[in-house]
């Protein structure tokens, strides 16, 4: 519930958006956390004539100590808002806490947070159903533009989010920038004790179910001892990295199964080079992965109920590039061949990757960049 003190700086932040001029250089930018599609253009504004501000509601990104980032709490915050031309987020402006009322006359640009295979929004079944949905409508009816990776998933956020086409850049994700560069594997002496060492990397990424905890290894015949011996085997470590909002994360640690959740790495971007195979189902991740042309295994144990609500974009079977393993012995078997015969299923990751990339580079943020500094066209 929102306190009475929180009201009052809600309406005078309603009020200084309506008084206030706007600077069309000042960019406030946002989050649910530091990273993502927003932190990248923030770090690369001022080459492109933008003022940036990150502004937070979390107290661990205020934390950074970075003068440019401001707590939603703050005259600073306040001030940034009120006079922002522009306002770029992930999520929506509840990135930005209650506090903060953007005016109309500020540019609302939403880069989003991934390209999703699962259907969101008001193209999700139950999204009516949800107490914000009406103020997400609200919200989504002033979005200037949006961004996507090709032409496919333009569409798919143009449906969704109501934009019309031209609005919708095919620019990238300024995110997977990350993944044409070098990647510290740092995390992996974060680990108290320390893992054995390796010289192969697994990880394993369900997505997030609403309403259940996703099932790792779901597997009638489940095995950990075989898997585990596989692993030492093939000179390799699994990560797993289960959604934050999902309670079926891994809780035991064993020798060369461990969590890699967001307290070692905050971003899991950032580290997928790191990685020679991914583990996954329905996660977004895959689409992140695929620039790496690297072996992707599916356990999508729960499709028929999927494919109903929230529903794919894109039929599943069009989108899959790798083995669907259903019980334990096929799972080892494609693991294996995975990690010593990455080559494997190369046409249809280059398949997939045709239709979910326009652009396969590390410009995504300079294209982003160059795009938003003007406005979009009416």
């Amino acid at each position: 519930m929102i306190s009475f003190g929180e009201l009052v700086w809600g309406g005078v932040s309603a009020l200084l958006g309506l008084v206030v001029p706007k600077d069309p250089r000042r960019y406030v930018f946002t989050g649910r956390q530091y990273g993502g599609n927003t932190a990248p253009l923030f770090e690369q504004a001022r080459a492109f004539g933008i003022e940036p501000v990150w502004v937070s509601k979390r107290a661990e990104v205020v934390a950074r100590g970075r003068a440019d980032i401001v707590a939603t709490r703050s005259l600073r915050g306040l001030w940034s808002v009120a006079r922002a031309g522009a306002i770029v987020l992930t999520h929506s402006l509840g990135d930005l806490g209650p506090l903060l009322v953007p005016s109309r006359r500020t540019r609302l640009i939403n880069v989003y947070h991934g390209m999703p295979i699962k259907r969101v929004s008001r193209a999700d079944p139950a999204f009516m159903t949800r107490s914000y949905a009406r103020r997400d409508l609200a919200e989504q009816a002033r979005y200037e533009c949006m961004i996507a990776s090709s032409a496919a998933t333009a569409r798919m956020f143009a449906e969704t989010f109501r934009l019309p086409i031209e609005r919708v850049y095919v620019t990238g994700q300024p995110r997977t920038d990350a993944l044409f560069r070098e990647s510290s594997a740092a995390f992996v002496g974060r680990y108290e004790p320390q893992l054995p060492a390796h010289t192969r990397r697994i990880l394993y990424c369900p997505t997030w179910r609403e309403g259940a905890s996703t099932l790792l290894f779901p597997f009638a015949d489940r095995d950990d001892g075989a898997l585990d011996a596989l692993l030492e085997r093939l000179d390799a470590v699994m990560f797993v990295r289960t959604h934050p909002n999902d309670a079926g994360r891994l809780r035991e640690r064993r020798a060369r199964v461990v969590a890699l959740q967001g307290d070692v790495v905050e971003e899991v971007t950032d580290v997928l080079p790191c990685f020679d195979v991914l583990i996954t189902d329905y996660s977004s991740v895959y689409y992140d992965f695929l620039l790496l042309d690297r072996p992707t295994i599916f356990l999508p144990y729960d499709l028929a109920e999927y494919a109903r609500s929230p529903g794919f974009y894109l039929p599943f079977a069009q989108i899959v590039s790798g083995p669907l393993p259903d019980s334990q012995q096929p799972f080892l078997q494609a693991l294996e061949e995975a990690l010593m015969r990455p080559e494997q299923h190369a046409a249809e990751r280059a398949r997939v990757r045709r239709l979910i990339y326009e652009h396969v580079d590390a410009r995504a943020t300079e294209r982003v960049l160059s795009r938003i500094t003007r406005p979009a066209p009416r």
